[in-house]
């Protein structure tokens, strides 16, 4: 019965897979043909869109080409064949740029001057053409261009010249089309054909009509084809049809009046088998998904029937157990389906029932036999004990000698004589003082013993070493029992084994004090005895302290690895011991960095060789390092510091130096430097770190005030706007320049909180402004770590909504420098500005060497000429040659000039002649509280 079913479940399982199969193919197969045809459907789309953008690239190809062509043509020097006749020299156009097939010269009245030919045959437009081509020139006095078609087709264009005499002269050229048309096939990929335009009468795609074509030999058999299959020449539609060289799109388009003077139509023809192809691979590709995930969903389906039905056949075998009382294999058995099920169904609950049914009769057995188990269980316990001794005495980890109290080993244990060698047969002529060495003080295990042998203990413990095998020796952890026996009574010695453990602590006391990569002192046992050397040798010695480190060892790490960096390190270590040759210490004090105290002799001189003067001091520091066969160079470098004038102590030796050494050039980089006075010490440190606590919570206590400084237009001859300036209010109420805390705070991060506050507050202004009816803009200095914030524009938005400033009277200055090392992201944010009606100013202009293709490119309206170009202005001709090139660049580009830092009249009144629009500076007004603002004031005029 238990087959039967079985067999049952497996046919059901069979019909469950063969049904979910059918299903799954269906689907899969329709979803792969809905794919397939939408993937065509789209292809046929971006065909048609291609076609248009293809025939756009036609007629701008056609002027472009027409524009050089004009352009070649106009460089032909006239005179000198207007002055001699006898001159029939070509002009070097015909021979220079290819396609030209002849030219001539026409006075005004059409006449003919003279004429050249690249070939037999010139091939000049008709003369009604020429008539009306030649007169447009006249009448629009710039060059006219028309293509013309009789066999192929031609390109006429009529440009005027004048002569040095001021007469005015056309040149007429001609060039034929067939080199654009190949330009625009190899630039395409496309073909395209001129012909006559065929009409609903003219159904046949005649090849006779076809002026020029690219790839001839091929083009005219498709292009007849896809007109046979499509007519697309007479209804000017999109075709995407297949033909007998594959899939094709093509399109047909009336050339304009402006292109050709000959009614000429365009047709374009692509090749669009390569994209079929993909399609074809990408229905493939969803075939053999599809396949895949219906073979693992059957699989799948297969695994969880499978399960159930193993469970069955498990537990009908299991049962069969309960008549032979085989209960740990029913358990066993069924043990891989009870254990902790997470979803329990029939079969699972059947064998939780089963389980309980064997405990019941298990239970019932054991209390039948439990008396003949208790006597048997006696008989082992006796034979049990006697293992234990054995196991205990020779497998145990430990030695365990037995011996009289007079010495005589009497027993040795497996694991001593493994460690003592003392295999021998005649152990029990060995004494233990032969075995056990004696301790540090010399006293040998007999006397340490004594106490035992006199019973005035019964336990010793010691520390002692023992002999091992092949000469070594083992540090062991002794305890000494007396035990009295039946008969003679003995010593047991139990040893355990400690070497491993000493040669862990005395490598853990080394690397306490060492850097386990390259050996050196490592940091903290570098601190402390350099701190005990200056003691020592501070007040009679000379103390030098080197801070070294490995150039881009980041990068080496990087590209090598962390293992081939630990090489580097190493060898880094090495080099530098054999650098310094002086008494010294070294240490590993960081990632890459390496730390070296030097001490001199009492007169500074050093114990190195005659060749250097010193062993560090500006040497190139560099090596060679073999990594994965490279040969890379190793470069360092350092900064030397003299104790005590560079540091009282250790710590600021090495704070000092490392300060000096972060601020390396390129120029001192791979040698050691000496530490100047000028380099930031450590007090200089903690007043900048003092600085930017003040600014800090200057920003919290709201100590940042504003000062205005007017702008003078000299158009309207009045104030138009101000800049406003940071000051900071110290806790005493004495201002602060900005030249005092700028740097630290742009040095911190803080210049974006800073802008915003300053925003806030002029925006409060301007909107105060605006209340009370003042024609005043704003302008506000914006640095780049704000304009290169995602949020500048959402917090700039959300200020305007709060306090209700004009945005139109809101003039954002980006200093030029800054602008440029951002160039896409200033021009980025200057165009969403103009979006909220906001104005740009281009601060600080010329000190960057601006380009006029930067000042192009940013959509700014104002650029501010830095004041080092202004202040000397009436005294350098220099400078006004510089100012006026930059005015006269701005003016041509549209862009409002202002000239900061005008301090004079005369340079006032040259600024004014320049045509500079805007004049700041204390000639006009220092910057001033806005209450103290004199904004009806009237500069001067001679």
């Amino acid at each position: 019965m238990s087959k039967a079913s079985t067999h049952a479940k497996l046919s059901l399982q069979t019909k469950l897979l063969l049904v979910l199969s059918l299903i799954l193919t269906l689907v899969l197969l329709a979803s792969s043909a809905l794919s397939y045809r939408q993937a065509l459907h789209s292809n046929e789309q971006a065909s048609e869109a291609r076609t248009v953008a293809l025939i756009d690239t036609f007629e701008k190809l056609i002027q472009r080409s027409t524009l050089l062509f004009e352009n070649q043509v106009n460089q032909i020097s006239v005179e000198s064949y207007l002055r001699d006749n006898s001159n029939q020299t070509a002009p070097k156009a015909l021979s220079l740029y290819s396609g030209i097939n002849a030219i001539r010269i026409l006075n005004l009245d059409g006449s003919e001057i003279r004429r050249w030919s690249a070939q037999r045959e010139s091939h000049f437009p008709p003369k009604g053409l020429h008539a009306s081509l030649f007169n447009q020139v006249l009448e629009r006095q710039r060059p006219v261009s028309r293509i013309f078609c009789e066999r192929i087709c031609y390109q006429s264009s009529y440009i005027p010249v004048i002569t040095s005499d001021g007469d005015i002269l056309v040149i007429n050229a001609v060039r034929d089309l067939q080199e654009l048309i190949v330009d625009f096939a190899s630039l395409t990929g496309a073909d395209a054909l001129l012909l006559k335009p065929q009409t609903g009468e003219n159904q046949g795609a005649n090849l006779l009509d076809v002026y020029i074509a690219s790839n001839a030999d091929s083009t005219f058999e498709l292009l007849g084809e896809i007109q046979q299959l499509s007519g697309f020449l007479n209804s000017r539609e999109f075709v995407y049809t297949r033909t007998s060289k594959g899939i094709h799109f093509a399109q047909s388009h009336i050339l304009s009046d402006d292109i050709s003077a000959t009614p000429l139509q365009l047709a374009i023809i692509g090749d669009d088998q390569n994209a079929q192809a993909r399609i074809q691979e990408l229905l493939r590709s969803n075939l053999y998904a599809a396949l895949g995930a219906l073979t693992i969903t059957i699989f799948l389906c297969y695994l969880t029937l499978r399960t159930t039905l193993k469970k069955l056949v498990n537990l009908s075998n299991a049962i069969a157990m309960l008549s032979s009382s085989n209960y740990g294999a029913l358990r066993d058995s069924l043990s891989p389906y009870t254990r902790n099920p997470v979803f329990i169904d029939e079969v699972d609950q059947l064998n939780l029932i089963v389980l309980e049914v064997a405990d019941a009769l298990e239970t019932m057995e054991q209390s039948v036999s439990h008396n003949r188990n208790e006597l048997v269980k006696k008989i082992q316990e006796l034979g049990d004990a006697q293992d234990f001794n054995d196991v205990l005495v020779n497998d145990s980890p430990l030695v365990i000698v037995a011996h009289t109290l007079e010495g005589k080993i009497k027993l040795l244990n497996n694991y001593a004589r493994e460690l003592s060698g003392w295999y021998s047969s005649n152990i029990e002529t060995q004494k233990i003082s032969d075995l056990i060495l004696p301790d540090l003080s010399g006293r040998s295990i007999t006397e340490l013993l004594k106490p035992l042998k006199d019973q005035r203990g019964t336990r010793i413990q010691t520390e002692q070493l023992m002999r091992g095998a092949g000469g070594k020796v083992n540090d062991l952890t002794w305890i000494h029992a007396r035990v009295n026996t039946g008969g003679e009574p003995l010593i047991i010695s139990v040893g355990l084994d400690i070497t491993e453990r000493r040669r862990t602590e005395s490598r853990l006391r080394w690397l306490s004090k060492h850097d386990n990569v390259t050996d050196l002192l490592n940091r903290e046992s570098f601190h402390e005895e350099a701190n005990l050397l200056i003691q020592q040798y501070g007040n009679t010695h000379r103390i030098d302290f080197a801070l070294l480190d490995i150039d881009k060892f980041a990068s080496i790490n990087d590209m090598y690895g962390f293992q081939n960096g630990d090489v580097v390190l190493k060898e880094t270590a090495r080099y530098i011991e054999r650098l310094i040759d002086c008494d010294t210490i070294i240490a590993r004090t960081g990632p890459n960095e390496f730390s070296a105290l030097m001490i001199l002799d009492a007169q500074g001189e050093l114990g190195v060789s005659p060749q250097s003067s010193h062993p560090v001091l500006g040497r190139a520091l560099r090596f060679y390092s073999a990594l994965n066969n490279d040969a890379v160079e190793i470069t360092i470098s350092g900064m030397l510091a003299t104790y005590p004038q560079d540091g009282y102590t250790i710590d600021e030796l090495v704070s000092n130096a490392s300060a000096a050494l972060r601020k390396l050039g390129p120029l001192q980089k791979g040698k050691i430097n000496r530490l100047l006075e000028s380099v930031d010490n450590r007090a200089l440190r903690q007043e900048r770190i003092q600085i930017h606590d003040n600014i800090v919570k200057a920003l919290s206590d709201d100590r940042f005030i504003l000062l205005y400084q007017p702008i003078y237009n000299l158009g309207e001859e009045r104030i138009t706007h101000c800049e406003c300036l940071v000051r900071m209010r110290s806790e005493e109420g004495h201002l602060i320049s900005p030249a005092a805390f700028m740097d630290i705070a742009k040095e911190h991060g803080l210049m974006s909180r800073l802008d915003l506050v300053v925003l806030r507050m002029a925006l409060i202004q301007l909107r105060e402004w605006s209340v009370e009816g003042l024609d005043l803009k704003l302008s506000v200095n914006i640095t780049a770590a704000t304009f290169e914030s995602d949020l500048f524009i959402k917090e700039l938005k959300s200020l305007l909504l709060e306090t209700g400033a004009p945005p139109s009277r809101l003039i954002f200055e980006i200093v030029e420098t800054e602008a440029i090392d951002n160039l896409s992201t200033a021009k980025e944010l200057c165009e969403r500005l103009a979006e909220l009606d906001i104005q740009i100013a281009f601060d600080d202009f010329g000190i960057g060497f601006t380009s006029f293709e930067y000042l192009r490119d940013l959509p700014v309206d104002y650029i501010k000429i830095d004041q080092s170009f202004i202040r000397y202005l009436y005294k350098r001709k220099s400078d006004q040659l510089l100012v006026k090139s930059m005015v006269d660049m701005a003016i041509a580009l549209g862009k409002k000039v202002i000239a900061e830092g005008v301090e004079d009249d005369g340079s006032a009144d040259i600024l004014r002649t320049m045509g500079v629009h805007y004049l700041q500076g204390y000639y006009i007004s220092r910057p001033r509280a806005v209450a103290d603002l004199e904004l009806d004031y009237k500069m001067v005029t001679i």
